[in-house]
């Protein structure tokens, strides 16, 4: 990472997560909001909050990964990523590079299968998570 910051954005269908990792890739900093009724006004919540604690999302310095329901909201994101992927790179940092992650999440849940450090297999269902 050198010396860049990066921030990853989750806008989920019920909850708005973000991490901001320093140059060292160490968790310097984290929020958790609800999302609201729109994608768009979390990722303007998330800039607000952001920049409060002294983190300007579109400093020259500062990289932006956005995942979730409302990914596509994030229009300072320099990438846009799936919440499969996102959980595989998570999954194997934490963990090691085979397991198995379950999602419960507001709209679906998810089952990963992850070996060699890649995602091999995932499942999804189609209804709400509520009714599962």
């Amino acid at each position: 990472m050198g010396d860049k910051l990066g921030i990853g954005v989750d806008i989920g269908s019920t909850a708005t997560k973000v991490a901001v990792l320093d140059g060292t890739g160490a968790l310097v900093h984290t929020e958790l909001m609800p999302t609201g009724f729109s994608s768009v006004d979390a990722a303007e919540r998330v800039t607000d909050a952001l920049r409060a604690a002294g983190f300007p999302v579109d400093d020259e310095g500062v990289r932006v990964v956005a995942t979730g329901y409302g990914r596509i909201a994030v229009p300072y994101a320099n990438k846009v990523v799936t919440e499969i992927t996102c959980h595989g790179i998570g999954a194997v940092r934490l963990f090691g590079p085979a397991g198995t992650v379950i999602d419960v999440g507001g709209q679906d849940t998810k089952v990963i299968q992850l070996k060699g450090g890649r995602v091999v297999k995932f499942a999804m269902n189609d209804k709400c998570a509520s009714g599962t």
